[in-house]
C-alpha cells in the first residue's frame, strides 16, 4: 500500500516536473516579449525627454506629445502615447485636458484618479506661476518683463498681438489680445486696440507680438503698424512705451532698435 502510494506520488512529481520544463520556453518567450515592449517604450520615452531637454521648451511638439511626456512621470509603466491621444480627442486639446473637471479626467480608461490629480496639480502650478509673474512686473525690470511677455506667448501656434496696460508705477497688467493672424503673419486690430485703451483708461501701453518663424527681426509691416499705432494714440494722451517681437530664442525691443520714431 505504502509502496503503491510512493509510486503514485513519484508519477505525479515526474508529470509536474515535465510540465514545468515544457512551460519554461514559453515563459521565457513571454518574458522576452514583455522586456522587448518595455525597452521599446523606454527608448521612445528617452527620445522624447531628450527632445525637450535640448531647449527646455515644447517647440515642435504636438499637443499629445506634451501630454505624453507629462504622463511619463505619473504612469511610468504604461504606454502613454495612446492615452494622450485619447485625452486630446476627448477634451479637444491640451487646454481642454488641463481645464477638465477631475471627475471627468478620472473616468478616462487607463488614467485613473491619481494621474488625473497629477494633471490638475500641473495645471494649478501653471496658474500659480502666472500669478507670481504678475506681481512686480515692471517696465523698468527688462529681464523680468521679457520673461513675463514670453510666457504669455508660450503656447501660441500662430502669430498674434497682445497689449499690456502699464499703470503709473510702471507695472504691467494681464494682456489683452488685439490681433491674430495666420501661421506666419500677424494683424493688429487698431479698432480693438482703441477699445481696450478707452475701457481701461490707461495712459501707457506695451505691445508685443510673436514670430512663429523664429526670426526675431521686426519686419517692415511691424514698423509701419507701430508708427500708425503711435500716431493714433498719442493725440489722446496715451504713450506706446515699446513694441516687443517674441520668438522662442528671445525678444527684440523695437524701441531699443530705434524703430518706433514717427
Amino acid at each position: 500500500m505504502i509502496k503503491n502510494f510512493d509510486k503514485n506520488a513519484q508519477d505525479i512529481l515526474d508529470r509536474l516536473t515535465k510540465e514545468l520544463e515544457d512551460d519554461t520556453p514559453r515563459k521565457d518567450a513571454q518574458k522576452r516579449r514583455k522586456d522587448g515592449e518595455v525597452n521599446l517604450h523606454d527608448g521612445h520615452r528617452e527620445r522624447l525627454r531628450e527632445r525637450f531637454a535640448e531647449n527646455l521648451d515644447f517647440n515642435g511638439f504636438s499637443e499629445h506629445e506634451v501630454l505624453e511626456l507629462m504622463l511619463f512621470y505619473a504612469l511610468p509603466r504604461v504606454d502613454t502615447n495612446e492615452l494622450s491621444h485619447t485625452l486630446v480627442n476627448n477634451f479637444g486639446g491640451l487646454f481642454g485636458v488641463l481645464n477638465a473637471p477631475l471627475t471627468e479626467l478620472s473616468a478616462v480608461s487607463g488614467l485613473g484618479r491619481k494621474s488625473a490629480l497629477f494633471i490638475k496639480l500641473i495645471m494649478r502650478m501653471c496658474v500659480e506661476y502666472n500669478i507670481s509673474l504678475q506681481h512686480g512686473i515692471n517696465v523698468n525690470n527688462y529681464e523680468k518683463l521679457c520673461s513675463y511677455v514670453r510666457y504669455q506667448f508660450s503656447y501660441e501656434k500662430e502669430e498674434c498681438a497682445k497689449l499690456f496696460c502699464v499703470d503709473k508705477g510702471g507695472d504691467l497688467s494681464v494682456p489683452f489680445e488685439i490681433g491674430r493672424g495666420l501661421a506666419h503673419k500677424t494683424h493688429i486690430d487698431l479698432r480693438k486696440t482703441m477699445l481696450v485703451i478707452t475701457n481701461t483708461g490707461v495712459q501707457s501701453i506695451v505691445v508685443a507680438h510673436n514670430h512663429i518663424s523664429g526670426l526675431p527681426e521686426p519686419s517692415k509691416e511691424d514698423i509701419v503698424i507701430t508708427r500708425r499705432l503711435r500716431q493714433m494714440i498719442e493725440p489722446i494722451g496715451v504713450t506706446l512705451l515699446d513694441h516687443l517681437v517674441v520668438t522662442d530664442s528671445g525678444i527684440v525691443s523695437m524701441r531699443e532698435r530705434g524703430m518706433m520714431d514717427i
